[in-house]
């Protein structure tokens, strides 16, 4: 079995560990790579064509800081590697006006004095014939929002890191991570590496791979689907947003047409348990259609009620759907995870946090507020 040394090791490159490569490597670091598939790919949770970036972040307005430095850096990887990663769209959000999309939304912009349009029922109903909206829903369309391209994302960090000398190892399943505060151990099942630092990102597998992360996180199974369309506003830009509704049936996303033929749909609520990622049945079935084509035939006009394609991915929740970055005590580790299904717009500039936490320590970003120490008991 083969020995190496390198400066960090990141564990998991999809959006986040391609990132935090990309970074590290751009500081002139040795870096290797090591994912049990060949990012980008389709058997974890940074695939689906498409993924939105919004500011006024429903969430907490803690993240809105972020999200500026993100759209930045996504916008810098853009025009470095001359690559179309992130493209402009209003986003339509809807929901009772005490609903957390809504309230949420709200908060964040007025905290960080983002621009948010807020209308009426009828007003919305005139400029946005392609939704059926309730009529107890309060309706606001964010204009600094967009989307970015999921896998091309993944691929161009990749390609940039390994520009600068980086090093990626496929189809490599690490089995086991030791060390002490100056040195890391990793092995895998073909080699063992020596590195001053490592970086864990991969995602529905950390409780595998760190068990005090077991019962931090747990994963869901999610199913995106692809409408066909039967109205051309849905692929036209100034016509169409994108869109976060908050229905009885739970909370649903979209994106309008980006190939002229369908648009996208997933449900960010709900999700059966998944105990083990490497046996998770990713195979879409009727059953997991379902509730997105209800959901189109009930608030969406000109959509076709059926799935063209569906996929698979996976969600990785924290007990209180925010993420988990940290620098571990007792090994020089960053670990970042439990991005509960809103986390790849982060990745940009999670990346360089996570470059940040190696190298110096610290982030001049705040990032307390993610700290997993926030569950210790």
């Amino acid at each position: 079995m083969t020995s190496e040394t390198c400066d960090v090791i990141v564990m998991g490159c999809g959006g986040f560990g391609s990132s935090t490569m990309y970074h590290l490597a751009r500081r002139g670091l040795k870096v290797i790579g090591i994912d049990r598939f060949h990012p980008p790919h389709n058997q974890g949770s940074s695939h689906g064509e498409t993924r939105i970036i919004r500011k006024a972040y429903f969430e907490h307005p803690n993240y809105v800081p972020l999200l500026h430095r993100a759209w930045v850096l996504w916008e810098e990887l853009s025009d470095e590697s001359r690559i179309n990663l992130i493209e402009q769209r209003n986003l339509l959000m809807s929901g009772p006006l005490d609903s957390e999309i809504i309230e949420g939304a709200r908060r964040s912009a007025q905290e960080h004095r983002l621009p948010l349009e807020d209308m009426n029922h009828s007003e919305a109903s005139r400029r946005f014939p392609m939704f059926r909206l309730p009529e107890d829903h309060s309706v606001t369309v964010e204009a600094s929002a967009g989307f970015l391209w999921a896998e091309r994302c993944v691929e161009t960090n990749i390609k940039s890191a390994i520009a600068l000398g980086a090093e990626l190892r496929c189809h490599e399943i690490v089995r086991s991570i030791d060390g002490t505060p100056g040195r890391l151990e990793v092995q895998t099942d073909r080699a063992k590496y020596s590195a001053a630092a490592g970086v864990v990102t991969c995602g529905a597998w950390t409780g595998q791979l760190l068990p005090g992360y077991a019962r931090k996180i747990v994963v869901q199974r999610k199913t995106l689907s692809w409408l066909p369309m039967e109205s051309d506003d849905w692929a036209r830009p100034e016509k169409a947003p994108m869109f976060l509704m908050d229905v009885p049936e739970g909370q649903f996303y979209g994106l309008p047409s980006v190939d002229g033929k369908t648009i996208k749909v997933g449900m960010h609520t709900g999700g059966d348990i998944v105990t083990n990622p490497c046996e998770m049945d990713r195979t879409p079935t009727p059953e997991d259609e379902a509730p997105l084509i209800d959901f189109a035939s009930t608030y969406l006009n000109g959509i076709h009620p059926g799935a063209s394609q569906s996929v698979v991915c996976m969600y990785s929740m924290s007990p209180d759907g925010h993420f988990l970055l940290d620098r571990l005590p007792d090994l020089p580790l960053v670990v970042a995870a439990g991005f509960s299904g809103h986390g790849f717009k982060f990745t940009s500039v999670l990346g360089e946090v996570a470059a940040d936490l190696i190298q110096y320590g610290r982030s001049p970003l705040d990032i307390d507020f993610l700290s997993a120490e926030r569950f210790r008991v």
